[in-house]
């Protein structure tokens, strides 16, 4: 018989990480919400280092502050911390899908469609959430085809808190998540290889998807959380 190797302890301390970062996902973590290490051991029935563990995950991607000695809570961008880091995240994908589109295999493009697809599907059924995760495993794949791990990092932790901030405020305003811009053009872009179509199609998309967030007007989140929790 195979001896089974023990579960480490980070093990369990990334599946407490996963379970709270979704939490953040679907908005029932709120921005700004205090974020208590016991209370949280107890409703996971883990111990209050692993939890401990897993928010430090957590801090290495911006989805919740750490003070020390004091409290942690789950981050709350304000409007002009989002239009940083669309504008940032706008040039890196603008590298990503050009160096993707150079070394994507016929298997990464087939998956790529599939993902469009399945877009398209939740946007039909309505569900936010899971449009959410679609479309940030859509861009994840795109990343993973450059082959740049450091490229792969530096997006990963710029968007995730962008996808849960997004999310979460389009769910606040009543912003129609089919705002987001078809995901075919991004792919025949990658298709065709050519560096200029490639980079005015990933503009497009971005700046089309976030334009509500571009708006010098828009309100703060917390503005908006605020108001919520008063309803």
């Amino acid at each position: 018989m195979t001896a089974l190797q023990p579960v480490k302890a980070e093990s369990l301390s990334a599946q407490v990480a996963d379970s709270i970062r979704e939490a953040i996902f679907r908005g029932e973590l709120k921005p700004g919400q205090v974020l208590r290490e016991l209370g949280l051991a107890r409703n996971l029935n883990v111990s209050q280092a692993t939890v401990r563990e897993a928010l430090s995950q957590l801090e290495h991607y911006g989805l919740v502050v750490r003070t020390p000695n004091r409290s942690t809570s789950v981050t709350s961008l304000s409007m002009t911390e989002v239009r940083d880091r669309i504008h940032v995240r706008v040039a890196l994908e603008c590298l990503a899908f050009s160096d993707a589109a150079q070394r994507a295999t016929a298997e990464q493009l087939a998956e790529l469609d599939h993902l469009v697809a399945r877009i398209k599907e939740q946007i039909s059924s309505g569900d936010a959430f899971e449009v959410m995760k679609a479309d940030r495993r859509f861009h994840q794949l795109v990343w993973e085809a450059t082959g740049n791990a450091t490229l792969y990092r530096t997006l990963d932790q710029l968007t995730t808190p962008l996808f849960a901030f997004l999310r979460i405020y389009q769910e606040l305003t009543a912003v129609d998540h089919t705002v987001i811009k078809p995901h075919e053009k991004l792919v025949e872009a990658m298709r065709s290889r050519d560096n200029d179509t490639i980079i005015t199609a990933v503009r497009e998309h971005l700046e089309g998807s976030h334009r509500t967030f571009l708006d010098l007007k828009a309100p703060e989140l917390s503005t908006l959380v605020a108001g919520d929790e008063q309803h």
